[in-house]
């Protein structure tokens, strides 16, 4: 058994305890807070018996602890329970949101890797000119800027002055059909929106990575070699200084799962943040536990294929 695969087998191995912990947490944060998700699903006008009924469907009379038993031999079964508020399983909830989330993520990430690349690499090699201070100041100011603000400028600039893309359209029909124009066209605004913060971190990140590989010795031996600029820069530089942002991408991808609420209320996107927030007010349990656990398990994953990658650029490493 080589290296890699063993070290593969003991974060799988640890899987099961992170996922225990979490499921814990959430677990005993949305039963201490107050309300009753059925009398609000229902009302106060209620009867009793309408409200004992429910509480009984949904295992909500049973002490705590045989509550979260029954939902994690569920869960592994691959029954995450019902939604309280919708009625619909929330496996199927999920089905159905979460690739659009996804594919929002993955859109916002590529974006902040096609600018931050550039502009961390040109920042480190043009260090304390007008251009590294530009970069400098572009990245303040998306790290400052909130995202929510962000967004409701591009839809006025793009959207509203110039027309260029629309403001809605992720989820529905329009995304589904049609030219590859007009299934891409409502990814733009909310990826910009919400990859910017990603792309002044991801900036920072390889400026500073670059610089510290620019001052050693083997790059002042290439460039004494004659070798081009790009292939120093490209080759033998760039390889080194991206080991940092390959966790720095995964911890970033990870989060952008659960911070893309605001944006998908801005536009009407049809995915996880949205279900959670309605989720979250109404007390909808089942679906906060099971939205919860599958953004957890995508979190862990995401770092196990940062800590694999680590090998593709820097064969050195070993586990």
């Amino acid at each position: 058994m080589t290296n890699r695969m063993a070290y593969l087998l003991r974060r799988l191995a640890q899987l099961p305890f992170v996922l225990i912990v979490v499921t814990l947490s959430v677990f005993a944060l949305i039963h201490v807070t107050p309300g009753d998700p059925i009398q609000i699903m229902l009302g106060m006008e209620t009867s009793p018996e309408a409200v004992k009924a429910l509480h009984e469907r949904y295992h909500f009379d049973r002490p705590l602890p045989e509550q979260y038993f029954l939902w994690v031999t569920h869960a592994l079964r691959g029954d995450l329970g019902e939604s309280i508020r919708q009625h619909q399983p929330v496996t199927r909830i999920i089905a159905e949101r979460f690739p659009i989330s996804l594919r929002l993520a993955a859109g916002a990430m590529l974006v902040a890797l096609l600018m931050a690349f550039p502009a961390g690499i040109l920042s480190a090699l043009r260090r304390n000119t007008w251009l590294d201070y530009l970069m400098t100041g572009l990245s303040v100011s998306g790290l400052s800027i909130p995202n929510f603000t962000l967004a409701l400028l591009l839809i006025y600039a793009f959207a509203v002055k110039l027309a260029w893309f629309p403001i809605t359209g992720i989820g529905s029909a329009v995304t589904q059909g049609g030219s590859l124009w007009h299934r891409f066209a409502p990814f733009i605004l909310p990826a910009l929106a919400l990859g910017a913060q990603q792309t002044a971190i991801l900036t920072r990140q390889l400026r500073s990575s670059m610089l510290d590989v620019l001052s050693q010795d083997y790059i002042r031996t290439a460039y004494a070699k004659g070798l081009p600029v790009w292939s120093v820069v490209i080759v033998h530089a760039l390889k080194n200084a991206v080991i940092p942002i390959v966790t720095v991408v995964a911890i970033q991808f990870g989060n952008l799962i659960g911070i893309t609420i605001t944006i998908e209320f801005i536009f009407a996107i049809p995915g996880m943040g949205s279900v959670l927030l309605d989720a979250v007010i109404y007390r909808d349990f089942p679906v906060i536990q099971g939205f919860t656990l599958c953004m957890a398990f995508f979190f862990i994953l995401a770092n196990l294929v940062a800590d694999v990658a680590y090998t593709i650029f820097d064969p050195r490493i070993r586990y």
